[in-house]
């Protein structure tokens, strides 16, 4: 006697959640929790759910490029050759900048465009 084969829900996956937690926004931006929610109204996307601060996903992907979490100088200089101070110096020049305040981090599809030597990322 055989089993019937169960089948899977017919529920649609998604490739991302529509919207992030503080918590994932934090970690693609590499900031703290802290910074993430003190500056919320200044990230596109914001929603505020009651006490839950919540950002829609498509809105941070236009605005940072994708999804993938951002570089710190520090993971820049090696993959440029140059001493981190360096990069902190000459952030304005080394495309896929993003300035969150006082704080620099680098968007990695762009910075790895330009190290693949694309005209587009220049």
């Amino acid at each position: 006697m055989t089993q019937p084969q169960i089948q899977p829900a017919e529920t649609p996956v998604l490739a991302f959640p529509s919207l992030l937690s503080d918590v994932e926004l934090a970690y693609i931006l590499v900031m703290t929790l802290a910074w993430v929610r003190a500056h919320s109204h200044e990230i596109p996307g914001f929603e505020r759910l009651g006490s839950y601060f919540r950002f829609r996903s498509q809105s941070v992907e236009q605005w940072l490029g994708s999804l993938d979490r951002l570089f710190e100088a520090d993971h820049v200089a090696p993959l440029l050759n140059v001493p981190t101070s360096w990069v902190y110096a000459n952030a304005d020049q080394i495309p896929g900048i993003l300035r969150l305040g006082h704080y620099v981090r680098f968007r990695p599809a762009i910075l790895q465009l330009f190290l693949g030597g694309s005209q587009v990322a220049q």
